[in-house]
């Protein structure tokens, strides 16, 4: 399966993101690259292995929950450079 520059372009676009041609091509080659390797797993044969989500053992560690101080609102208001109705004002970083 071969990227074509215009799936290059659909996916900067999708990402946001403005590409020269010479990046656009580097891409593209990537991502060949990259599904070619994943044709190649397709051949692999996988006749009664288990299915698994994750390669190794995991197991959770956990500790108790233990409520701890319980900080006013003001104390913590107190060190915001900008605040408004009670809450930290924070530039916008989505459009």
């Amino acid at each position: 399966m071969r990227v074509t520059i215009e799936e290059v372009e659909k996916i900067a676009s999708l990402s946001m993101l403005s590409l020269t041609d010479e990046k656009k091509q580097m891409l593209q080659k990537n991502l060949d690259e990259i599904l070619a390797h994943a044709e190649k797993l397709n051949e692999l044969d996988t006749e009664g292995v288990e299915p698994t989500s994750y390669i190794l053992k995991q197991q959770n560690v956990v500790r108790e929950d233990i409520p701890g101080k319980v900080w006013e609102r003001d104390d913590m208001l107190k060190n915001a450079p900008e605040r408004e109705d009670g809450c930290f004002v924070v530039p916008k970083v989505v459009d």
